[in-house]
């Protein structure tokens, strides 16, 4: 009896030993992915910055300091100067980020070859298309980071999610930190913006001229591209076959989309594609040719009151405007047959709806929608925002057959979205139902 007790015992003790070597392994595997590896944890040399400025200059290249967080911690605090003092660049937490075009990398291929002399241990990275994305380099300190910017036709700079082989992402993943390693993960389309000289640390290097500008790009620069692969495989199910005057209201469609873009970026509005131009966007990168309209969304918060007024200007004329500011805004113009419909959104909650008006009866409706967050894409050679939760808003408004076409659309009965919201009083109606289709 005494000795099954004992063997009891020894069991039990066995199985907390094990479960506890599992608890501390998972709170290390925790502390890994948080953190960089402890045995890796190196600081910055600044002779390993100025060596890649070195190769840069022998090669005619023109590396950009390219780390949010240093060039803001620089400009809040540039007054902060001790001469042999590192003071910002050796606080970068993973690598210290620049920036190099595409084609400087492409035509100089001697900046690699003297970075390799000057003692650097280099990782390239590249796209499945075989474009060149990131350059990792290795010498004394923590790691040197090349992001490598691609000219877009749309007028942007494209950075490439950092993708490759295993062994490479092994290389260098142990000196980054987790947060670090996500934000490489996402593509990114930058403004085009001009450079300056600074000193910083000692060292002489080539920055963005406006910071702040920079700073607010960088957040706001997630990209997300069309999937080429799931458009042609729409093309392929559904035969693309578009008729004359299809593909004539697909031409005007995007002068008008390129129109309204122009306008709004002057007036500093913010807007995204939705509903029938956003479903077009997703399902097949085009325009939908039988849908007639152009569709975007707008934040209630960034309405003007000179809206319509500069709309006119240019040739837009107003033929519908439903609703109020507070209450189910929405504006509809037209540029020859095209029609242009503004959707505006209200947050509530969790969600995020706009509304809708029928003419006749006063009737309210409203779409709503998970709240979702903006992204950037190309579209047709527009650089135009979407919401970064594409498939989400496309299956509230579509359903889960969004990737089916329909051709008959009822506005206040077909949205997955859509709810009755009551009914505007008669007396309002010449405030919040006007008409003007003539």
């Amino acid at each position: 009896m005494w000795g099954i007790r004992n063997l009891r015992k020894k069991i039990f003790l066995v199985i907390g030993i094990v479960v506890g070597i599992m608890l501390l392994d998972q709170i290390y595997l925790h502390i890994w992915q948080s953190t960089p590896n402890t045995p890796f944890q190196r600081s910055l040399h600044v002779d390993d910055v100025r060596q890649l400025l070195r190769a840069g200059e022998d090669a005619a290249i023109t590396t950009i300091l390219f780390d949010p967080v240093i060039l803001h911690a620089w400009s809040s605090n540039s007054h902060v100067a001790v001469s042999g003092a590192c003071i910002f660049l050796c606080h970068v937490i993973g690598p210290l980020t620049f920036a190099i075009t595409a084609a400087q990398l492409r035509d100089k291929p001697a900046f690699l070859s003297r970075l390799a002399q000057l003692g650097f241990t280099i990782t390239l990275f590249e796209t499945p298309e075989g474009l060149r994305s990131h350059v990792f380099l290795m010498r004394q300190g923590s790691p040197l980071h090349l992001v490598v910017l691609h000219p877009h036709s749309s007028g942007f700079l494209r950075q490439y999610t950092l993708q490759g082989p295993p062994h490479n992402v092994a290389q260098v993943k142990q000196y980054i930190t987790k947060d670090a390693w996500n934000q490489m993960k996402f593509d990114r389309a930058y403004e085009r913006f001009s450079t300056v000289e600074a000193r910083i640390d000692d060292v002489e290097l080539t920055i963005p001229s406006n910071i702040d500008i920079f700073i607010v790009d960088h957040k706001n620069s997630h990209f997300i591209p069309c999937n080429e692969s799931r458009a042609a495989y729409y093309n392929l199910k559904y035969l693309k076959d578009e008729t004359p005057n299809e593909v004539r209201f697909k031409h005007k469609a995007w002068k008008l989309l390129a129109k309204v873009k122009t306008l709004l970026d002057k007036l500093k509005i913010p807007f995204w594609l939705s509903s029938g131009t956003l479903l077009g966007f997703y399902r097949q990168c085009d325009i939908i040719p039988w849908s007639m309209d152009v569709d975007i969304g707008i934040a209630i918060e960034d309405y003007r009151p000179n809206l319509i007024k500069e709309f006119e200007k240019k040739g837009l004329r107003l033929t519908h405007k439903f609703g109020k500011v507070y209450d189910s805004l929405e504006l509809s113009f037209k540029e020859e047959d095209i029609k242009l419909d503004i959707f505006f959104f209200y947050t509530e909650g969790a969600t995020m709806w706009n509304g809708g008006t029928q003419a006749k009866t006063g009737k309210k409706f409203k779409y709503v929608f998970p709240a979702f967050t903006m992204c950037w894409t190309d579209f047709l050679d527009i650089k135009v925002r979407i919401p970064c939760q594409t498939e989400e808003y496309i299956k509230a408004n579509y359903g889960l057959s969004w990737f089916t076409p329909v051709k008959q659309w009822d506005w206040k009965a077909s949205p997955a979205n859509v709810r009755e919201n009551g009914e505007w009083p008669e007396s309002e109606w010449s405030e919040v139902i006007v008409v003007n289709e003539t």
